[in-house]
């Protein structure tokens, strides 16, 4: 008898019993047990919190970004499960289904869209069928006190999509303190109209940073969708300069990254995906840590199949 035969008769004895179909049951073990898993080696350590944001194109979506939904939430996940970061922000996830499902197969990590019921004011800015920004952590490490949506005043300047605000309390080497992280994704394109609405988005962070958490650890990362050196936008002058030139109270580590041209997307040659932090958090910076982790070395046809950005990822002595 032949291998596949044998195969087919097993799994329909097993569907017998279970009351499910050969196929599904199938479909179902491919997905426990998956030959094919991309390896990715860890970039988080034990000892350190690490912070990973990364804009995984249209994710879900059917109609836009890559076409094989399957592949892109499998590739995704490898990522995530091997980085082994402690928080994530996530840009551009469509399906809540999609996300739901991500989550079920990374074992020890829990999180949420910021259309989530749990989210005050998300489902008023975020439907169910637009790009959404969210936000993963491990559960060993972090716990969540809150959860908002922020600056929807300045609804229009972040193109709809408005900051995810959440303040987590974490625990590692035995200390104990709560945080801020705020996931955001910024207008995209080079036009001066889009420039402006990001230097306005910048303002209006700026100033409720300065009067909301003047002493407080804050963590604000995901897609800016411009640099930090100079913009996107030909003759102009970063949008976030603003908050570049106050060093004393911010610091992007991923303005290395600009200085060296370093790219966060496979198109562009600009870094667009950056982390901000408040000087209180910048004191634990493991310098040099900062890096777009080039996970298309390990992913086939990574622009296609996966994301057209990479991984921003950072790690903070505890």
């Amino acid at each position: 008898m032949s291998r596949l035969r044998l195969s087919l008769l097993l799994l329909a004895s097993l569907a017998a019993a279970c009351g499910g179909t050969p196929e599904n049951l199938a479909h179902e073990s491919e997905l426990a047990t998956r030959e094919d898993a991309v390896t990715i080696p860890a970039q988080g350590t034990a000892s350190t919190l690490d912070f990973g944001n990364w804009n995984i194109e249209w994710f879900g979506s059917t109609f836009s970004g890559p076409t094989n939904e399957s592949l892109q939430l499998s590739n995704v996940r490898d990522v995530i499960s091997g980085a082994d970061l402690d928080i994530w922000g996530l840009e551009e996830v469509v399906s809540t289904t999609s996300f739901d499902s991500l989550k079920s197969q990374l074992p020890g990590y829990a999180g949420f869209l910021a259309n989530d019921a749990t989210v005050t004011s998300g489902a008023s800015y975020y439907s169910s069928s637009e790009q959404k920004v969210g936000i993963l952590y491990k559960t060993s490490v972090a716990s969540v006190l809150s959860a908002r949506i922020i600056l929807t005043a300045n609804d229009y300047d972040f193109a709809g999509r408005p900051p995810l605000e959440v303040k987590l309390r974490v625990t590692l080497n035995g200390h104990t303190e709560d945080i801020v992280v705020i996931v955001l994704h910024a207008k995209a394109f080079k036009d001066t109209t889009s420039w402006q609405r990001r230097a306005n988005a910048s303002a209006a962070l700026k100033s409720y940073l300065d009067s909301t958490y003047p002493t407080a650890k804050v963590m604000v990362f995901g897609d800016w969708n411009d640099d930090l050196d100079t913009s996107i936008t030909s003759g102009k002058a970063s949008p976030y300069q603003n908050l570049v030139s106050d060093s004393a109270d911010y610091t992007f580590p991923t303005k290395a990254l600009s200085d060296a041209h370093i790219a966060t997307t496979t198109s562009y040659p600009d870094a667009i995906d950056h982390q901000l932090v408040t000087n209180e958090l910048e004191a634990s910076y493991v310098s040099g840590s900062v890096q777009a982790y080039r996970v298309d070395s390990y992913i086939s046809n990574y622009s296609t199949t996966t994301t057209d950005h990479f991984p921003v990822l950072s790690r903070f002595t505890w």
